[in-house]
């Protein structure tokens, strides 16, 4: 699950080198966010209908190669161009990792234990957020950023390697040509819907928080770094955490209610930074690690657990659509806020109007959840009923 946006966190660490680099300006930044989860959102429904074909294995190798093409291609950029493309590439690797990781979860983990297996390997995706803030802006400034991000192909390298073992060749296929397709269950369009919206807060926040703290809080590279690093870092912990919880909990409107609120207040605290103290970017980006990024995990263990057998993929790819989506237009509206008068201020304005957005979402959900329970009450009394009048 890391290596997939390893490149997308790497140029985000690295932002202000390879704006500098590159002569990019903000919104060209927040663009290639626009063309790497572009990608993503266009390709994830039909890889998670192939990866009910094909099963995980295969498709867990196709992340891999399309992740270890993207970093060789960005590596080697020295404009904009090539490095469009190296995004590109790594919004297939994002694309195809959640249908086939959630498909072998779904294959292969008991119930009671898949929301902590789904808890940690969605915290693969922060662990990247993590080393990607903590090693690459020391590699950076040593080797130059070029070298730095060249250097993460060997993971995807070794995962490719690694693919065989820990999946196994019977992965499960759990969809066979001409099986009649399962319908949708209701849940997965609030999902999605939740996760456009929040999918835009987070990646956001993700590529802008290292250069808010760098130019306008005045940090060096490294120490924008890790706040980066502390995002992921806090991204992680929370994961573990809040997947152990869904093993318990069956209500996740109010839990997704929840998670919006406190990134609300982090990312407050964030904007707030510049103008009480620097120190308080550290708080908030600590406060939105432990909510916002771990929303995804709630996301897919809901998923999980509650697609029909033979369309987790399927599932997943309409989830990941909407997720995508919002990682690709968030940073890109972000860094046009930046861009205008409004500037940073504006801009994490705009985030957390977002986040109201969330807990109105989720309002919506729980009362059509209300009337769709009353709905099946009565027509299960009505049914009852007749039989009781039965033949006689």
């Amino acid at each position: 699950m890391g290596v997939g946006p390893l490149t997308h966190y790497a140029l985000s660490a690295l932002g202000p080198l390879v704006v500098s680099d590159l002569g990019l300006s903000a919104t060209e930044f927040g663009g290639l966010w626009l063309v790497a989860f572009g990608t993503a959102a266009a390709c994830t429904p039909g890889f998670g209908r192939l990866t009910d074909h094909l099963g995980a294995q295969r498709m867990l190798r196709l992340t891999f190669v399309c992740a270890g093409a993207a970093m060789v291609a960005v590596s080697m950029s020295h404009s904009l161009v090539p490095l469009v493309l190296g995004v590109g590439l790594a919004g297939m690797a994002v694309a195809s990792s959640n249908p086939a990781t959630n498909l072998a979860v779904a294959g292969s983990v008991t119930v009671g234990r898949q929301g902590l297996v789904v808890g940690a390997k969605q915290s693969g995706v922060q662990a990247s957020q993590l080393l990607a803030g903590l090693a690459l802006p020391g590699l950076a400034v040593v080797l130059g950023w070029r070298v730095a991000i060249l250097l993460c192909g060997a993971l995807a390298v070794l995962g490719f390697a690694a693919t065989r073992w820990v999946v196994g060749p019977a992965a499960p296929r759990a969809a066979r040509a001409g099986a009649p397709r399962a319908a949708m269950d209701p849940s997965v369009w609030w999902l999605a819907t939740y996760a456009l919206v929040t999918g835009a807060v987070i990646q956001a926040t993700n590529v802008y928080l290292p250069l808010y703290a760098h130019d306008v809080l005045g940090h060096s590279v490294s120490e924008a770094g890790l706040v980066s690093a502390t995002l992921g870092g806090t991204g992680v912990l929370a994961r573990l955490v809040w997947g152990r919880v869904m093993d318990r909990i069956l209500d996740t409107p109010s839990l997704l209610t929840g998670l919006a609120v406190l990134a609300g207040v982090g990312l407050a605290v964030c904007g707030l930074a510049a103008a009480v103290s620097d120190l308080m970017v550290w708080l908030g980006a600590a406060i939105f690690g432990a909510s916002a990024l771990a929303a995804n995990v709630v996301i897919m263990m809901t998923v999980v657990r509650t697609a029909p057998s033979g369309s987790v993929g399927r599932a997943t790819g309409w989830t990941s659509l909407g997720l995508y989506a919002g990682f690709m237009v968030g940073p890109l509206t972000f860094g046009m806020f930046v861009d205008s008068a409004a500037g940073y201020r504006g801009a994490w304005s705009y985030l957390c109007a977002l986040t109201v957005i969330l807990v109105v979402i989720t309002a919506c959900w729980k009362q059509f959840g209300r009337h769709a329970d009353d709905a099946s009450g009565s027509e299960a009394a009505r049914a009852g009923a007749g039989g009781a009048r039965g033949p006689g």
